[in-house]
């Protein structure tokens, strides 16, 4: 089966409150984005960090914008190398983060 039929099917087998968020985020990210390229001609760092922020909110909700990143990960290494960087120390702390809290739950319900 094609791959992105199965997306789809996954995406339509979603429940509809939880689509409606997800095109909301992604709506919310491409915004941050255009706002930021607004921004950036204006004095300070103001423009690129609300551009980050909407890049992370799209690369989170959407498998297209994954891929692309992937791809340009793969075609610019030493350019996109800090922003993975990045990435995997926060997706670290976010699990350990995780386990953490199921340690705790764990220990109290014993």
């Amino acid at each position: 089966m094609h791959r992105r039929a199965t997306i789809r099917r996954s995406l339509l087998a979603r429940p509809t409150l939880a689509r409606v968020r997800q095109l909301a985020l992604i709506g919310t990210g491409w915004s941050l984005i255009g706002l930021g390229a607004l921004m950036s001609p204006l004095p300070g760092p103001f423009g690129f960090p609300v551009a980050l922020a909407g890049g992370v909110i799209l690369l989170r909700n959407s498998a297209g914008a994954r891929r692309l990143f992937v791809r340009l990960k793969r075609r610019h290494p030493r350019l996109l190398g800090p922003v993975e960087r990045i990435r995997v120390k926060l997706r670290h702390r976010r699990n350990a983060a995780r386990a953490k809290s199921e340690r705790a739950k764990a220990a109290a319900t014993a």
